[in-house]
């Protein structure tokens, strides 16, 4: 989230769908990395032997500094045509030549993202994991569609993003909201995926969100205050639902690894 909010101020997209874009795409391929490897065990992060964690973060760093020497709106506001000059617009279809250069890396965002997304799917409905060799047709097609069943819930809080209208909502709270809903089943794929527990295709915990999704666009006696209180409420709630999670499951760890979380136990004196 942190990144989503920095990036967006770079390219002013805020109280739009680019914005939603831009974080359902982020966040949804974020849980499919952790889906990934909760079926196949190798956790993709990176490409190739040149682009990892370590050259985007410092990538991030970088494009800080470039976007704090310019005038950001000017610069992102620009149309594409106005950019590649005359003689080369016209070769440009004609909605690549009106998007505005903010539009047209979003966009960008969007198609890898998806490029990514599509290739992660064919890594683990092809993985031995899920598709073994010993398998029938039935039983292996089973076993894909078991495996694609779980992004059900994480999909469904994408589409309860775009049900909201930016404009009938503060991004911020809408932002936050579903932020913390995706963060807490991904930190649950995470963990079941470490424990070898299984995932439910269903994350009951998505509901709320999805409910005030709903209330928000069909209901038009609901003001935006109204709105934006709903979300607030919702902010509190998952908070709290993530923090208690975290609180039992810790607990459970330790009492079944005869552990302290923070500390060293000390030997029992036999």
């Amino acid at each position: 989230l942190a990144h989503l909010a920095t990036v967006s101020s770079y390219v002013v997209c805020g109280g739009t769908y680019w914005y939603i874009l831009l974080q359902t795409t982020l966040q949804f391929a974020f849980f499919m990395a952790q889906w990934e490897e909760y079926f196949t065990h190798v956790l993709p992060h990176c490409a190739g032997k040149m682009i990892g964690v370590t050259e985007v973060n410092y990538s991030l760093g970088l494009l800080a500094l470039a976007n704090s020497l310019i005038d950001r709106e000017a610069f992102y506001s620009r149309t594409m045509s106005a950019i590649v000059g005359d003689s080369l617009a016209g070769n440009l279809p004609i909605f690549v030549r009106n998007l505005e250069l903010r539009h047209f890396l979003m966009t960008g965002w969007g198609i890898m993202s998806v490029v990514l997304m599509i290739l992660s799917i064919q890594r683990v409905i092809f993985h031995p994991r899920v598709a073994k060799p010993s398998f029938t047709t039935v039983q292996r097609l089973k076993q894909q569609v078991n495996a694609l069943s779980k992004l059900a819930t994480p999909f469904a809080l994408c589409v309860g993003g775009f049900l909201i209208p930016p404009t009938s909502v503060r991004t911020r709270y809408l932002s936050v909201t579903m932020g913390l809903a995706f963060s807490l089943i991904t930190k649950k794929m995470i963990v079941y995926g470490m424990a070898k527990m299984a995932f439910a295709v269903v994350q009951w915990d998505a509901v709320p969100f999805l409910l005030a999704a709903v209330w928000i666009r069909c209901d038009d006696r609901l003001t935006r205050e109204g709105a934006d209180f709903v979300l607030g409420v919702l902010c509190f709630w998952y908070t709290w639902r993530m923090l208690r999670w975290i609180n039992l499951t810790i607990d459970q760890i330790c009492d079944r690894l005869d552990i302290h979380c923070f500390t060293i136990k000390k030997r029992k004196q036999l």
